[in-house]
This record gives structure tokens, C-alpha cells and sequence, in this order.
């Protein structure tokens, strides 16, 4: 991208939870490693700035992706994808395309003035709870 020119966009996926913890899960090294994706976009994009490469990342929560399958029986995935609905204040999880137009857009030309931003993708979790 720098020898080109031309600029560029990249888009990292990084994490809600690296945003909020949340006491469902023990998950203080995923957010501790998340957070680290974080800090490392917002110094990028100010690095790569000047060769007009902008730099952003998406902070998902929930999504429902095949992942949890490596994991779990198709049964536990199913019982605990149920119990995360509630977390999010619209009511649901997320779905891979709730995530994948979110990193288009910030990868889009109307994102062209955007650069630094986590944009967490997490059906109202940072909003607050009800």
C-alpha cells in the first residue's frame, strides 16, 4: 500500500470485550489480547496517516459463526448461544453479517475520513443494559 501510493484501508477484527467485561465468561486474556489489537490499530492508523492508509477495527460481540461448533456438541451451542440473546439490548445475537457490513463499510470510500475508530458491532452492549 505504501509503494503504490495510493493508500489503502485496512480493517482488523477485534473485540467487545476488549470494551466491556463481561462476568459470563472467563475471558480475561481473550479481552487483555483484544485490547492489545485495539491500542495497536489506533497507533497504526496514526502511523500509516501520511501514506493515506487508514486503519480501523470492528469490536463484535456475539456472533453467531461456526466457531463455537470446534467446541462444543451442536446441543451446548445451541443452549448457550440462547443465553447470550439477553445480554445484547436489541434482543439477539449477532449474525456473520451483522460483522461483515460493518468491516465493509469502514473499508468503504464512505468511510473515506474515518480512521482510528473501533467500531463495536454489539447489538447496544456498550449502549448499557436494561
Amino acid at each position: 500500500m505504501k509503494a503504490s501510493g495510493r493508500g489503502g484501508v485496512i480493517v482488523q477484527t477485534g473485540s467487545m470485550w476488549a470494551l466491556q467485561a463481561i462476568g459470563a465468561t472467563p475471558s480475561a486474556a481473550y479481552s487483555a489480547a483484544n485490547g492489545g489489537v485495539h491500542a495497536m490499530v489506533k497507533n497504526l492508523a496514526i502511523d500509516l496517516a501520511p501514506d493515506k492508509i487508514r486503519m480501523n477495527a470492528i469490536a463484535p460481540a456475539v456472533i453467531e459463526t461456526p466457531v463455537y461448533g470446534t467446541f462444543l456438541t451442536p446441543e451446548q451451542v445451541k443452549a448457550v448461544l440462547a443465553t447470550f440473546k439477553a445480554m445484547h439490548p436489541l434482543g439477539r445475537n449477532g449474525q456473520p453479517e451483522d460483522a461483515a457490513d460493518a468491516l465493509l463499510f469502514l473499508a468503504s470510500d464512505q468511510a473515506s475520513f474515518i480512521t482510528g475508530v473501533i467500531l463495536p458491532v454489539d447489538g447496544g452492549v456498550m449502549a448499557g443494559r436494561q
